[in-house]
């Protein structure tokens, strides 16, 4: 008895033939996978697919084998959610200040140049109180792993910048607050620890990732304040891509020479906090010998600028916009 007979190759082939094909978007038509995004706009992955996910702010194409591609007015829009997170709209509310997603050519900002008015509640800050009472509350009894969640929650949707301004300086500010003493000490070194693990965790991901870039070294005059400024300018270049060696400690300033030499530097920044003795002219040399771009910030750079400029030191007040402006 004859088995059924089973479909014809030529009209398998035929059939596969008129099946119409599925147009992806491709990279060399100007489309750009999420990595390179993150680099040109200076917010980290996990932010953009929370603002694709959660928020439904942007829309990324996708390939065949599911990887995000955006288009050039997906980075626009990008550009304009981080105008309006920059002036104070909460991330849940920018949405109604952009172009529909299905609109296909995008607009500016849709507002004129007029600033919005003081009584329109999209002119509120981001609703970062509630956050910020619950890390605080976290670091006073110990609860790391509940801080650590608290900033997870708001690391996944605000860039670094914005960050260092609605989270950390807020944070900071209110922790020097508390009466001083054993507590207050204790409170600043477990965060100054947790910072630095926290650090090392992003370091070893992000410098396998960019073995053959120059980067910038990071580093902190000797002091006995808690180095916050440098933990949390790794974490911000962590997050604008910019490669870095990190030096926690600056006891010589030979060693900035035998850094350059182990890996070309496209930059020092050097952070500190206290008044410095008088460079010697050996120093002065040093310094001054130096080929990277070189940076003085923090409070340092208010109290001592002038030991820096006179050997070509470049003065920074905000390190957390220089940085930005590195990316660029």
């Amino acid at each position: 008895m004859s088995s059924p007979q089973s479909p014809s190759l030529n009209k398998i082939e035929r059939s596969e033939i008129d099946r119409p094909k599925t147009a992806y978007p491709k990279k060399e038509n100007g489309w750009m996978p999420i990595r390179d995004v993150s680099e040109r706009t200076g917010v980290n992955p996990v932010t953009l697919r929370a603002w694709e996910r959660r928020y439904g702010l942007i829309k990324p194409q996708r390939t065949h084998k599911g990887h995000r591609l955006y288009a050039p007015q997906d980075i626009e829009r990008i550009e304009q959610i981080q105008q309006w997170l920059a002036r104070g709209v909460s991330v849940g509310q920018v949405d109604k200040l952009l172009a529909p997603l299905n609109q296909t050519s995008p607009s500016p900002l849709k507002v004129t140049s007029q600033p919005l008015q003081p009584e329109s509640p999209l002119q509120a800050e981001p609703h970062w109180q509630p956050v910020l009472d619950e890390a605080l509350n976290a670091l006073k009894v110990g609860h790391l792993t509940r801080f650590d969640q608290s900033l997870n929650q708001v690391s996944a949707i605000y860039p670094a910048a914005l960050l260092m301004r609605f989270f950390w300086q807020p944070l900071l500010h209110q922790l020097y607050l508390e009466p001083e003493g054993a507590r207050r000490q204790l409170i600043l070194l477990q965060l100054e620890s947790y910072l630095r693990n926290r650090v090392g965790a992003r370091l070893t991901h992000r410098n396998m990732q960019s073995k053959d870039q120059k980067r910038l070294l990071l580093s902190h005059l000797p002091s006995q304040q808690p180095k916050f400024d440098l933990w949390l300018a790794a974490l911000t270049c962590t997050d604008l891509n910019i490669p870095i060696t990190l030096l926690d400690d600056m006891p010589d300033w030979s060693l900035l020479h035998l850094i350059d030499q182990q890996q070309p530097l496209s930059g020092i920044l050097l952070l500190g906090h206290d008044k410095i003795r008088a460079l010697k002219p050996s120093e002065q040399q040093l310094l001054q010998a130096l080929e990277p771009s070189c940076w003085l910030a923090g409070p340092i750079a208010q109290i001592q600028p002038e030991q820096f400029e006179s050997n070509g030191w470049q003065i920074s007040h905000d390190w957390v916009e220089l940085l930005g402006d590195l990316r660029q």
